[in-house]
């Protein structure tokens, strides 16, 4: 039997999930976390006031402006939206280096400027992954059927929701959701695929002239 002397581990990876509003996004991320192990969703820094139900830590990083831009000054976030009229939200480096160094893979929801500043940072330890109606016909469909928007709000979302279709021609996987199931496989399979990557496992060669040796 073979030792165990030599043990490939690998480091994780980042998931970049992006979609227009009404998209499915949420539920696909609900459903890989449901159905995959050593995977956990980025918590967000935010400047905003915590709502009625919301924990610190869980839901958000609730902090205020100074803190926000001491956090920009070091250095200390992935991506950040900072507004002058509005919350500010940003992606904590350390949590998300702490996850990663474990081996646990990190998924984020962004959208296309978070994906670029990623990018820039992290090369290629980021997976930025774009999720895509049929069709903005059925997107419209979808937002009007779930009735929580007035049609001046869908019509804004739509305008923004064309934005982000026309985005999805820059990231490295595009799915298409027709079927939320077939979806989350399809996402369940690029992050499985990934975790297969040389490039992330440490300790390859080591356990590859164990195996060799063991004849």
């Amino acid at each position: 039997m073979m030792g165990q002397s030599c043990r490939i581990q690998r480091q994780g990876t980042m998931f970049i999930f992006s979609a227009p509003s009404g998209g499915g996004k949420s539920s696909l991320i609900k459903g890989l976390l449901k159905e995959l192990d050593n995977i956990q969703l980025s918590v967000s820094v935010t400047t905003r006031a915590k709502r009625e139900g919301e924990t610190d830590g869980r839901d958000y990083y609730f902090i205020n402006d100074d803190k926000f831009k001491d956090l920009v000054e070091k250095k200390a976030l992935y991506e950040y939206v900072d507004s002058d009229f509005g919350p500010k939200y940003g992606t904590p480096k350390k949590p998300v280096d702490d996850l990663l160094c474990q081996g646990k893979d990190v998924i984020l929801d962004l959208d296309y400027p978070g994906v670029q500043q990623l990018r820039a940072l992290a090369g290629d330890r980021v997976k930025a992954i774009a999720l895509v109606p049929p069709s903005l016909k059925i997107l419209r469909e979808r937002l009007v059927n779930r009735g929580t928007d007035s049609m001046d709000v869908i019509n804004r979302r739509m305008a923004q929701a064309e934005k982000r279709v026309r985005e999805s021609v820059f990231y490295d996987y595009v799915i298409v959701n027709d079927d939320l199931d077939a979806a989350v496989a399809e996402a369940k399979a690029i992050i499985l695929a990934a975790r297969a990557e040389r490039k992330d496992m440490c300790g390859l060669a080591g356990f590859i002239e164990q195996v060799v040796e063991n004849q």
